[in-house]
């Protein structure tokens, strides 16, 4: 932790970017038990006056908006394909467009899975979460099997990637967590290079860390836990020291006047 706070120079802005499962809460058996205390909602709030803050997750963009619940901040849902912050949004078009795919990739693997106990199946809107943390270990690899297929037929619409016991359907584009967080960036304007910190847990956090990685970016890529392989260039161990470090953060950043969102 104190090589990524050597890192923060005061005075300097920061943006800075946080999953919200696995890094901000503990994950859970079921998506809608990962709820965020009080008092960490206020540490939140605190870091939104002296810096930019934004939430990035997999949850649909009123989902994670309604459990974060601060207007301050910026809300990426969706692995990116969802963007809002203050009083500008957007919304992917051709995610938007590919949803009859997705509805109809669904209303085939829902039957197929009925058999498999303690999966759940969750329509985000724009993509899906195939949860089987509770399922048997067994019924794991088959599971994927049968998702993989229903969406290979999607004729190339729609795309599987996995995450930590979740598999997830997207609509098959080139965009993903770092391509949000890159077109959130171009809405906010600074008079000076602003550092800019990503911290999350997941494979999905891998497309930002490596965008961020990049030298122009003046990024500063963290990870949470304990996988062995990432782009990010330094770690945190669990959700505690999430917050430690956030709370450590707080006395760093100064009001990031000059700052602006570009409409």
């Amino acid at each position: 932790m104190k090589e990524i706070i050597r890192r923060i120079n005061l005075g300097r802005p920061v943006l800075l970017f946080l999953d919200y499962d696995g890094t901000l809460v503990s994950i859970q058996k079921s998506p809608g038990l990962a709820l965020l205390p009080p008092s960490r909602r206020r540490v939140l709030k605190k870091l939104s006056k002296s810096c930019f803050v934004g939430i990035v997750s997999g949850r649909p963009l009123a989902e994670i908006k309604k459990l974060v619940a601060l207007r301050e901040i910026a809300y990426i849902g969706n692995h990116g394909l969802e963007i809002s912050y203050r009083q500008r949004h957007w919304v992917h078009p051709d995610a938007r467009r590919k949803r009859p795919l997705l509805s109809g990739a669904l209303e085939k693997i829902k039957p197929r899975l009925k058999g498999f106990a303690g999966v759940l199946i969750e329509d985000k809107g724009l993509t899906a979460s195939i949860h089987y943390r509770l399922a048997e270990p067994a019924s794991w690899r088959p599971l994927r099997k049968i998702v993989r297929k229903e969406v290979e037929l999607g004729s190339g619409g729609l795309k599987m990637t996995e995450g930590k016991r979740v598999i997830e359907i997207k609509p098959s584009l080139a965009w993903d967590k770092g391509e949000g967080v890159r077109r959130l960036i171009g809405w906010v304007d600074y008079k000076r290079n602003p550092l800019k910190i990503y911290i999350g847990d997941d494979k999905t956090d891998e497309d930002a860390f490596k965008m961020l990685n990049r030298s122009e970016m003046n990024g500063l890529t963290v990870l949470v836990g304990r996988k062995t392989e990432s782009h990010a260039r330094y770690r945190l161990a669990d959700v505690g020291q999430v917050w430690t470090f956030l709370g450590a953060l707080l006395p760093l950043t100064t009001a990031t006047e000059g700052s602006r969102l570009t409409i």
